[in-house]
């Protein structure tokens, strides 16, 4: 019994292993980080799927506090697998799906965004997300502007 319950964590980046194989060779059911290739393609076809613990808990913060995502400008910075994509899959997806989303306009950004166009997405944004510590350094500037 105790096996039916057990789920894998993929701990990522891995360094002298190919990391899709790795991650494709656990069962999707057991895939706790959602990082299958079924269960991103659940994610991005806005079906029920695992979807990774960063991302889940920001997308609960978001519904619990009550903000509105619904035509909202939303730039998430970071597009790593287990935060920046999922959560802009949530928040770009249909809300009348059988896995509501946010319908939100969403601008992904990553380290190689020029800082311009950084500094322009975040002010033209309704709600900024940043996945990656990386781009504090690069974000909170604009933000506090």
């Amino acid at each position: 019994k105790l096996f039916h319950e057990l789920k894998i964590v993929t701990e990522v980046p891995l360094d002298h292993i190919d990391e899709r194989t790795v991650c494709n060779t656990i069962a999707p059911e057991k895939d706790v980080d959602g990082f299958h290739i079924m269960n991103i393609g659940r994610l991005c076809l806005d079906q029920p799927s695992i979807i990774p613990a960063t991302a889940a808990a920001v997308w609960e913060m978001i519904k619990r506090t009550g903000i509105q995502t619904f035509g909202k400008n939303v730039v998430v910075a970071g597009r790593s697998k287990n935060v920046g994509m999922p959560i802009s899959m949530l928040l770009h997806t249909d809300g009348e799906h059988e896995r509501p989303g946010g319908d939100a306009t969403v601008t992904i950004t990553h380290r190689y965004t020029p800082k311009e166009q950084l500094k322009i997405h975040t002010q033209l944004a309704d709600i900024v997300i940043v996945a990656a510590d990386r781009y504090l350094s690069n974000t909170h500037h604009f933000l506090l502007k």
